[in-house]
């Protein structure tokens, strides 16, 4: 759903007023964006088992201590790619482009990014956290009830 979004903002920005340089700039924070989201992405993966393996040999405390351990992770992980993006705001759009107005403009957009990638990484993690923890109530419940 959400990638589907990223897709229909890309046709909407096709609506505004310089089309071109619209959806340049668009195509290449949400490229970035999923650049920097795969070790947010990695972290949740990797954090869901683990969790799930401490807490299917009942051990809560040492599937807490992991949480913690990846969301302090996770937030030194966002604040390092968040600085990386504002230290390369200005070249980025070279990348991608010769263009002069789209490399001002993507190094505009660099600077918003930078601090969404802080925050969507935690929410990857953070919400890789919650369902495994929701499968322990399930899995405490099915194995009172065997």
């Amino acid at each position: 759903m959400e990638w589907w979004s990223f897709e229909v903002m890309v046709i909407l920005s096709g609506l505004l007023p310089n089309p071109k340089l619209e959806t340049a700039v668009l195509s290449i924070c949400l490229n970035t964006n999923s650049l920097v989201c795969t070790v947010p992405n990695g972290l949740s993966s990797a954090i869901s088992t683990r969790v799930s393996n401490e807490l299917g040999v009942g051990q809560p405390r040492a599937a807490l201590l992991a949480a913690r351990v990846v969301i302090v992770l996770a937030f030194l992980v966002g604040t390092s790619e968040g600085l990386l993006l504002v230290l390369v705001h200005k070249v980025w759009g070279y990348a991608y482009s010769k263009d002069q107005e789209v490399v001002s403009y993507v190094g505009t957009m660099m600077l918003i990014l930078a601090v969404s990638v802080l925050f969507d990484g935690l929410q990857y993690v953070l919400s890789g956290e919650k369902l495994k923890f929701a499968t322990r109530q399930n899995s405490k419940a099915c194995s009172s009830s065997s």
